[in-house]
C-alpha cells in the first residue's frame, strides 16, 4: 500500500436488534445495572433496553447454547454447542471487566445447561445426549473438581439443572424420564445422588423452580402439565434427611368449571415450557403454543379427594389471568415485583406486568438469516428488510420495528422500493413476485409462477414501468408493470447457476446479473440482448453500478473485491476483503466515494472507493454477515447476519462523501421582458400533473405510533375460481362483442 494510507478507525454501531430466543432459559438480568444478558451466536450481549446500547463478550468457538448469571451479579457462565467428535467450552466470565476467568473442555459436543449454586459457590453444568454427563465447577479454585454421569441407564437424558436458593451443595437436576436430587461433597470431591420417586409417572421435563424455602419443587413436562414434589433435603451424606425421601405430591392441570368431574382438567399445548414461582404459592406458566398464565392452587378441594380421580392429571390450579404472545415461550425473567420480560423463540421480548396484565412487544428481529436490506429513494428515516416468512419495516430513528407483512411457510429474498415510495416490490423462493402497500402492507398485486424453482433477486427501475427479477434455475425475466397489468416483457438465458444480485444502471438501460457460475453479465434491456460478460474463479454473491454507471463492482467466495469497466469487460482493480472467506454482500453510497463489505468471516468493512484502503472496521456481529445497504443520506448503514441480528453503523463524518463530481458554479441567464400577452403552453410536460392520492412510505413513519408494531398477514395469491354458470366464462371467451 501507499504511504498515505488513510487511517483505519472502529465503527461504531447506533442500535443493534439481535437476540436468540431458542436457547432454554437464556435471558437474564443483572441485579445491579438491570442490563440484560443474553445469548447472541457465539457471544454473549449485554443490552440497557434504556439507553438503546448494547455490547459483546467474545470467547467461545461456536453458538452458545446455555447461559446463567449468578445471584451477585459478579459472573456469567456460558456453555457451547460444537461440531460432532469436539469438545464444548464451558467459560465463567468477570462482569465488571468482561473477561474470562475460568473455563474447562470435559463435556463432548453440547452443553445442555448450566447453573451456579448458592452463594456463587459452584458452577454446574450437565453435557448433551452425546456427553450426558454433570461436572462441578469450584469457583474459588477456578477449576473442576468431579464429573459423574447424569442419569441411570435405564433413564433418558438430563435437559435442565437447578439449583437450591439456600444451600450451595444441592442441586437438582431434570428430563427425559430423569429426576434427580444430588450433594456436593467438596473435600471427598465427590457426588452422591437420589432418584425423585415419581410414582407410575412418566414424563419428559422441561423446566424447573424452587420455591425459596426449599421444600417444594415445580416442574413442566411436555405433557402439558406441572408436577409438584417435596424434597426433604438437605443431608450431604444422604441427600434427603434420614429416614425420609423426595416424592411426588401430584401431576397438576388447571380446573375447567364449565365441564363435568373427570373432564375438567385442561393441560397446556406443546408442553410447559416456562415457570415462575410468586409469592402466595401462585405460578406464572409459559406454554409451548405462546400462552402464558398466572395460576394458583385450589383450596376448595383437597389435595387428598384427587386420588380418586380417574384421569392422570388433576384439576388441582385455578386460572387467574391469561394471555398469549407468538412463538413458544423459552425464558420469564422477573424485572421488577410486578414487571417480568417474557422471551420467546421467535427472537421475541415481552413486558408483561402481572398487576395490570398488560402486555407490552419490547424488541423484536427476525428469527432467522436476514437476506436482505434497502431504503427508499432519499428516504432514510426508514428501511425494510427481508427474511423468514416476514418483509419487515424498520424506523432507524425510534429504533423499533413499524410494520410485519407475513406471507408463511416462505422465504423472501429481495425486497425493493418503488421510486416513488407507493409500493413495496418482493419475491420470494415460491417463485411469486408481490407488491404491498407502504404504510397497510396489503397486497396491491401478485405475479405467481415468475420463475419455476423460486426467485433469488430483484431489482426495480427508477422509472418504476418494469421490473428485473432473477431466478434460482439462471434466468433473468424483464416485467413491465402497469396499474391493473403485469405483463413478461423477455426472457434473458445465459447463466447457468442461482441469480444472486441484480442491478440496474441510472439510465434504466442496462441491468447487470451475478449467479454463482462464476460470470456476471451486462444486459442491454431495450434491445433484449446480451452486452458484456466478466467472469472469474469464484461464485459471485453481489454486484453493484458505480453511481455514473461506468463500472461494477463485485463480489464472491473468494473473499476479493474486483472493479470491472463496463465499456469492454476489462479487469481495472482487485482488493482482498478476507484470506479465509467469503464476502456476501457490497453497498455504496449515493456519491461513490465510499462502499461497505460483508462476509461470513463476521467483520464488516469501509472501503474508500478511489485508494482502495479499509477506512472503518466493525465486529459486533455474532455470526456470518450476509446483506447490507447504505442509507441515502451516507451517514449511516444497516447490515444483517444469519442469526436474524441487524445492526444500525455510524459511519465517521470524514466518511460522508462529496458529491460526485463535485458541484460547480451555477450560471443563470438574464430573463428577457415579455412582448405581449403571455400565452400558456398547450403541451404539458408532465410538471404540473399532481401525484396519486394514495400510500406512500413518507407517511408510515407518522401514522405508526410509537412502540406499536403493525403486522399484516398475505393472503394467497393462488386461489381456486368456482366453476362459472356460464360456459363460455370458463374458457375467458367472450361470445358477443356487447358482453365486453
Amino acid at each position: 500500500m501507499s504511504s498515505n494510507t488513510k487511517e483505519c478507525k472502529q465503527l461504531q454501531p447506533r442500535a443493534i436488534f439481535g437476540i436468540n430466543g431458542k436457547v432454554e432459559n437464556g435471558v437474564r438480568q443483572h441485579p445491579v445495572t438491570q442490563a440484560a444478558i443474553f445469548p447472541l451466536g457465539n457471544k454473549i450481549a449485554i443490552a440497557d433496553f434504556k439507553n438503546n446500547t448494547q455490547e459483546f463478550v467474545a470467547g467461545h468457538t461456536n453458538s452458545i447454547s446455555c447461559l446463567d448469571l449468578s445471584k451477585s451479579g459478579k459472573y456469567i457462565a456460558s456453555g457451547q454447542i460444537n461440531h460432532m467428535g469436539f469438545r464444548g467450552y464451558v467459560i465463567v466470565w468477570d462482569y465488571e471487566t468482561r473477561k474470562e476467568i475460568g473455563r474447562h473442555d470435559l463435556h463432548k459436543v453440547k452443553v445442555q445447561a448450566i447453573c451456579f449454586t448458592a452463594e456463587d459457590r459452584f458452577v454446574i453444568s450437565i453435557g448433551g445426549k452425546d456427553d450426558g454427563s454433570v461436572i462441578v465447577f469450584d469457583m474459588q479454585t477456578f477449576s473442576p473438581i468431579c464429573r459423574q454421569p447424569a442419569s441411570r441407564a435405564i433413564s433418558g437424558n438430563a435437559l435442565t439443572v437447578r439449583p437450591l436458593h439456600r444451600n450451595p451443595f444441592f442441586f437438582l437436576t431434570a428430563g427425559d424420564r430423569h429426576l434427580r436430587l444430588w450433594s456436593i461433597l467438596r473435600e471427598e470431591k465427590k457426588l452422591y445422588a437420589q432418584d425423585v420417586q415419581l410414582a407410575s409417572k412418566s414424563r419428559q421435563f422441561y423446566c424447573v423452580r424452587i420455591d425459596k424455602n426449599d421444600e417444594f419443587a415445580y416442574l413442566g413436562s411436555g405433557t402439558g402439565d406441572i408436577i409438584k414434589i417435596v424434597l426433604n433435603c438437605c443431608d450431604k451424606d444422604n441427600v434427603t434427611r434420614p429416614g425420609s425421601s423426595s416424592g411426588i405430591l401430584g401431576a397438576f392441570g388447571t380446573h375447567n368449571p364449565r365441564k363435568p368431574s373427570g373432564r375438567d382438567c385442561n393441560r397446556y399445548v406443546n408442553g410447559v415450557r416456562a415457570l415462575y414461582v410468586l409469592e402466595g404459592g401462585r405460578l406464572l406458566i409459559g406454554a409451548g403454543d405462546g400462552e402464558v398464565q398466572l395460576v394458583e392452587e385450589r383450596t376448595d378441594v383437597p389435595l387428598i379427594n384427587f386420588r380418586e380421580y380417574p384421569g392422570p392429571t388433576w384439576p388441582y390450579l385455578r386460572t387467574i389471568k391469561s394471555t398469549r404472545v407468538s412463538g413458544r415461550i423459552s425464558s420469564f425473567v422477573r424485572s421488577t415485583p410486578e414487571k417480568f420480560y417474557i422471551c420467546t423463540d421467535t427472537n421475541e421480548i415481552y413486558m408483561l406486568n402481572i398487576q395490570s396484565w398488560v402486555l407490552k412487544l419490547l424488541r423484536t428481529c427476525h428469527a432467522k438469516a436476514v437476506y436482505f436490506i434497502t431504503f427508499p429513494k432519499n428516504y432514510a428515516a426508514v428501511f425494510a428488510t427481508a427474511g423468514h416468512e416476514s418483509i419487515r419495516i424498520w424506523s432507524s430513528s425510534r429504533k423499533q420495528e413499524l410494520l410485519r407483512i407475513m406471507v408463511y411457510n416462505f422465504n423472501c429474498a429481495a425486497v425493493r422500493f418503488s421510486q416513488d415510495g407507493t409500493s413495496i416490490v418482493s419475491v420470494w423462493n415460491d417463485g411469486i413476485i408481490r407488491a404491498f402497500t407502504p404504510m397497510t402492507g396489503r397486497l396491491i398485486y401478485a405475479i405467481p409462477n415468475a420463475h419455476n424453482k423460486g426467485c433469488s433477486a430483484l431489482a426495480v427501475a427508477s422509472t418504476g414501468r418494469f421490473i428485473v427479477t432473477g431466478g434460482i434455475e439462471g434466468q433473468v425475466r424483464v416485467w413491465k408493470i402497469e396499474p391493473y397489468r403485469q405483463d413478461l416483457v423477455g426472457v434473458l438465458k445465459d447463466h447457468s447457476g442461482p441469480i444472486t444480485s441484480l442491478d440496474i444502471n441510472y439510465l434504466d438501460t442496462e441491468v447487470i446479473s451475478a449467479c454463482t457460475d462464476g460470470s456476471c453479465v451486462i444486459w442491454d434491456i431495450n434491445r433484449m440482448t446480451r452486452k458484456q460478460v466478466v467472469t472469474a474463479n469464484t461464485q459471485f454473491m453481489s454486484v453493484l453500478y458505480f453511481p455514473t454507471g461506468v463500472q461494477i463492482l463485485t463480489c464472491g467466495s473468494d473473499g476479493r473485491i474486483i472493479y470491472w469497466m463496463v465499456y469492454n469487460g476489462a479487469l481495472i482493480r482487485e482488493l482482498t476483503a478476507s484470506k479465509k472467506s467469503s464476502v456476501n454482500c457490497l453497498s455504496m453510497n449515493a456519491t461513490g466515494d465510499y462502499f461497505v463489505s460483508v462476509g461470513s468471516d463476521l467483520q464488516v468493512k469501509l472501503w474508500d472507493y478511489n485508494s482502495g484502503d479499509v477506512v472503518g472496521v466493525g465486529s459486533e456481529h455474532a455470526s456470518s454477515v450476509i446483506s447490507a445497504a447504505y442509507s441515502p443520506c451516507g451517514k449511516t448503514f444497516v447490515t444483517g447476519s444469519t442469526d436474524g441480528s441487524l445492526i444500525i453503523w455510524d459511519v465517521p463524518e470524514e466518511y460522508w462523501g462529496k458529491p460526485n463530481p463535485p458541484e460547480g458554479p451555477s450560471y443563470s441567464l438574464p430573463k428577457a421582458a415579455s412582448k405581449g400577452k403571455t400565452v400558456a403552453a398547450r403541451v404539458d410536460s408532465g410538471t404540473r400533473l399532481k401525484p396519486l392520492a394514495g400510500e406512500n412510505i413518507n407517511g408510515l413513519l407518522k401514522a405508526t405510533p410509537k412502540d406499536d408494531i403493525c403486522c399484516v398477514e398475505c393472503p394467497p395469491c393462488a386461489k381456486k375460481e368456482g366453476k362459472a354458470a356460464d360456459p363460455f366464462t370458463e374458457c375467458k371467451i367472450v361470445p358477443d362483442v356487447r358482453k365486453c
